[in-house]
């Protein structure tokens, strides 16, 4: 072969080998100039009247050497270095720092706090040092922080505290199609403001779980560091892969993971590089009966696939109020369908005539918010909880507002997930 074939020949090749490395090498690493990382972790409470944790600082640790391995720059505030000062100025640095090339993961492994004021209920991260409201970050200013950050495409905000998911607005962001050849690219362009939190609504978050780690943190870790929460093989952790893992798997008796979009949220999706490619550690049952926590992972390869799925009618309900879409509503329920306010039963055509004639008389719905959690799931049924606050705009100018939980079982009919049953108004 003539020399000039054979360069041409070795240049080609140079260019589809880099070619190739670039584009199967984890979006995480390819599609952002820089990753940062503040990571929290409280212990020592100090004179705040707040009792000190055994696992925070250990979680952190942890937390911070993952992710330094995924390529992140840590800031890592440990106890007395994590107070409200501190943890402030590392994000109001963030928003400074940071572009729309960029990412911004925010970890915090500590207390938890709430207050309920008049009809709402308020929920706060407790610093170092806090000893009432005025110390602590209330879930309004971190959601307020987040959008000053408009610069920083991708933002994931990850709270094992008491009360995280009071961070959360309205879940029903549909996700991107993920069947799109071009998936991978519209998710990690578009801008993605999301959170995972440890526990819901009234919960204690579980401290002392295997490894010298919190249980949620360990499981966050079996997900994300051994890679199991890659569910479609591809090395790449999308947001959507991660809560379909985790929050099955994290999900017992005592706490509730849950996972939503902040303001700003536009379909994209938060990723993680997969690293490793072994197995989970073994947890062993003495470990899980010592904690009091009954797991609801029996059936986590089937509610990890269908995670995503098994949750849209639920959305789609609450989308259908906004849009006063007495079809659309209809539509999310079985024709089996039973639901129960207090002690009364309703069959489907029951719920159907109510909700007619609801519909009827109003001229707007709005969703405030609302928030899902995993319950559990057994012979083809999943269970979540739902909390919502929602405002009635009658016809005749009467205002009703509503802040409510409820519990929804969905299962599979006809090559789709269905509400089976609801329980309303149990708050």
């Amino acid at each position: 072969m003539p020399f000039a074939a054979r360069l041409v020949r070795t240049i080609l090749a140079l260019l589809c080998l880099c070619w190739s490395q670039l584009g199967a090498g984890p979006a995480s690493a390819v599609d952002f100039v820089k990753s940062r990382a503040i990571v929290v972790g409280i212990d020592k409470y100090g004179s705040g009247g707040f009792q000190d944790l055994s696992f925070a600082v250990a979680d952190a640790r942890r937390v911070a050497d993952f992710l330094r391995a995924q390529g992140y720059d840590v800031r890592l505030l440990l106890d007395r270095n994590a107070s409200r000062e501190q943890i402030l100025n590392e994000l109001h640095a963030a928003a400074r720092d940071l572009t729309d090339k960029d990412r911004l993961l925010v970890y915090f492994g500590g207390h938890g706090s709430t207050e309920k004021i008049g009809d709402q209920e308020l929920g706060y991260l407790v610093p170092s040092g806090a000893a009432g409201v005025g110390g602590m970050i209330g879930m309004e200013e971190l959601r307020s922080i987040s959008q000053t950050m408009t610069g920083v495409r991708h933002q994931l905000f990850v709270l094992n505290a008491c009360y995280g998911g009071s961070i959360g607005i309205l879940r029903g962001v549909r996700a991107f199609d993920n069947t799109r050849p071009d998936y991978m690219e519209q998710i990690t362009t578009r801008q993605a403001r999301q959170f995972i939190a440890a526990g819901g609504p009234d919960q204690q978050v579980l401290d002392g779980g295997p490894n010298g780690l919190s249980w949620f943190t360990h499981y966050f870790l079996e997900a994300t560091e051994t890679g199991q929460a890659d569910l479609d093989g591809d090395s790449t952790i999308t947001f959507p892969e991660l809560s379909a893992y985790l929050l099955p798997r994290a999900s017992n008796n005592v706490q509730t993971p849950t996972f939503g979009a902040l303001p700003g949220h536009a379909l994209g999706e938060f990723v993680f590089a997969r690293a490793g490619t072994g197995a989970p550690p073994v947890v062993a049952e003495a470990e899980i009966e010592a904690s009091h926590a009954t797991t609801r992972a029996a059936a986590l390869p089937e509610v990890a696939r269908d995670f995503t799925p098994m949750q849209q009618p639920i959305h789609d309900l609450f989308n259908a109020w906004t849009m006063l879409d007495i079809d659309a509503y209809l539509a999310q329920w079985s024709p089996d369908a039973r639901q129960y306010v207090g002690k009364k039963m309703r069959r489907f055509r029951e719920i159907e005539a109510a909700r007619r004639k609801l519909f009827k008389r109003l001229d707007a719905v709005e969703v405030v918010r609302y928030q899902l959690w995993f319950r559990g799931y057994e012979d083809g049924v999943a269970s979540f909880d739902a909390s919502y606050s929602m405002k009635f705009h009658f016809s005749d100018g009467r205002v009703l507002a509503e802040q409510e939980r409820e519990t929804y079982r969905v299962a599979r009919e006809d090559g789709r997930w269905v509400i089976v049953e609801n329980r309303d108004y149990l708050r």
